[in-house]
């Protein structure tokens, strides 16, 4: 066993056309198939591999082989130690050994030592950068490897190392591409969501697709102190092996912990070997998780698991998660500041409605009765999301109108004169007109203002709407609003008992109000609701 000392080479033009494999290849695998396949032409040796350095797993991992039971070899890898190539690696020089039966180390793809000679070359970058090994044995074969071969399979090496390396700088650029790609329609998608848990789904479901990791993770910290896992995407298995382990509420430790008490981006390509290892966690190889923030502090995590197999890391996988997390923040934030700007108009659209009723001369907490009461009634029947909020919204303003009246109209005792009746009905009107210039107010909205005195036989004002030609809002809102009148003191009258008041709206039901909304009205007290 020796390493081959190779002398300058002679400025003879080389056996092999090396522009064979450059030129030809179509991949990079092809360019390894084509490496194999001449060296063996040339060697006439048993078996020719090549194989790459894995260095997240520290192994050697057979990519081509041509020859015997060449078949069996593509795929298997070598751990460090195990295979005549960790020598190659170790010196970065061509090794020969003649008889390789001898040697505890040496690999054979038979199972079994066989006698041979074996020659290993390093497979170089054309920045010098070591990749591999290209290797050649005579194992049950009489020929002989000498210094020759070994100069053959280094140029071919060489020739190869160049053709792997222009392919994979190919890929990686065409894979960084399709990754921004798929991170500019992540930020379009992320702009267009308002719940954190689509947020976090979208983000994790993209990290997925672009890593390859078994299972992606949210971590956040509660007011406590504690994490909680938000949201886990992956295989089936692989989900409720990290629930099985995460989903209890606990204090932040090793990954998570390192990432927050850091502030930055954690990897870790070999979690059996790192400290902070969650005792326990047997099938996780590979991680790595970036911080999420809001308001410049960490609020908790997002992370990639990789679960019965290491994964390399490579800086630019990093670089995406923490691009990532940047979008996730920003969206979150967005969806913050959109909910403190929501609660802040309902709010105001609530003090409206109060300041209101305080000058109509109504019992104090109308507004809020008739608001919850619209919303129960509408969720009877069926409503939720945006067409709650406008029925909602319709409440708090729908006697606003009434600011333009005086209160000669408004409190008066009696009853009112016919002219006095005509400019209180216009007050729907004028709260349509006064809402119609305010972008923010929705049509729906305006229709409740608009349309909540029509009547179903079309008898009601401003514009004699009947039956279902009334929109829905303003028929589910017109039950509740007469009931709470009903109930409620007035200056021109006392509160009647809910029994009184119920039987005169069962009384309007078909002429008044809409039949079905009154119906689903009276349910909701035969249910104590």
């Amino acid at each position: 066993m020796i390493e081959v000392h190779l002398a300058p080479p002679t400025g003879h033009k080389p056996e092999l056309d090396l522009q064979t494999v450059v030129l030809l290849a179509q991949s990079a695998d092809d360019a390894f198939e084509r490496c194999v396949t001449l060296a063996l032409q040339k060697t006439r040796a048993s078996t020719v591999m090549i194989m790459l350095r894995r260095a997240e797993s520290d192994e050697l991992e057979v990519v081509a082989a041509a020859g015997r039971r060449s078949e069996v070899a593509v795929g298997r890898r070598l751990s460090r130690g195990q295979g005549l190539g960790w020598h190659v690696i170790s010196t970065a020089k061509p090794y020969l050994v003649k008889d390789v039966h001898i040697r505890q180390d040496a690999h054979f793809l038979a199972g079994q030592p066989k006698p041979g000679m074996y020659l290993g070359v390093p497979l170089l970058a054309p920045d010098g950068a070591l990749l591999g090994v290209l290797s050649a044995d005579t194992t049950d074969s009489p020929e002989i490897l000498g210094e020759a071969d070994a100069q053959l399979l280094l140029l071919l090496g060489q020739a190869a190392g160049v053709a792997y390396s222009r392919w994979k700088a190919l890929d990686d650029a065409r894979r960084s591409a399709w990754q921004y790609q798929q991170l500019a329609h992540l930020s379009a998608q992320l702009e267009t969501l308002s719940d954190p848990d689509d947020i976090a789904r979208e983000a994790l479901e993209m990290l997925l697709a672009l890593s390859g990791f078994t299972a992606g993770t949210v971590m956040t910290l509660r007011a406590d102190g504690l994490t909680h896992l938000a949201m886990v995407r992956g295989t089936p298995e692989a989900s409720d092996i990290v629930k099985a382990v995460l989903s209890e509420p606990h204090k932040p430790s090793g990954l998570v912990a390192d990432v927050m008490a850091s502030d930055c981006s954690v990897a870790v390509p070999d979690y059996m070997a790192y400290p902070g290892a969650r005792p326990g966690v047997t099938r996780l190889y590979s991680a790595l998780a970036a911080p999420l923030r809001c308001d410049g502090k960490v609020v908790g995590t997002i992370g990639l698991l990789q679960l019965d197999s290491p994964r390399e890391i490579p800086a630019e996988l990093v670089a995406l998660l923490d691009m990532v997390a940047a979008r996730v923040d920003r969206a979150q934030e967005r969806v913050g500041n959109f909910r403190q700007m929501r609660r802040m108009r309902e709010a105001a659209l609530r003090a409206v409605g109060r300041m209101i009723e305080g000058r109509d001369g109504e019992t104090f907490g109308h507004t809020d009765r008739v608001t919850t009461l619209s919303l129960r009634l509408g969720e009877a029947l069926g409503l939720e999301g945006e067409a709650l909020q406008h029925l909602r919204w319709g409440a708090y303003l729908h006697d606003i109108g009434k600011v333009t009246l005086g209160d000669d109209i408004l409190r008066k005792p009696g009853p009112l004169t016919p002219d006095e009746r005509q400019n209180m009905q216009k007050h729907v009107i004028v709260g349509d007109h006064l809402l119609r210039d305010e972008i923010f107010v929705p049509r729906e909205v305006r229709e409740v203002v608009r349309f909540h005195h029509e009547r179903w036989d079309g008898a009601g004002y401003p514009d004699g709407l009947c039956e279902r030609r009334i929109p829905l809002l303003a028929r589910i809102f017109s039950v509740v609003d007469v009931y709470d009148a009903l109930v409620s003191e007035r200056p021109y009258k006392p509160a009647w008992s809910h029994e009184r008041a119920m039987a005169e709206l069962r009384r309007g039901a078909g002429s008044q109000f809409d039949p079905q909304a009154l119906a689903a009205f009276e349910e909701l007290f035969d249910h104590d609701v």
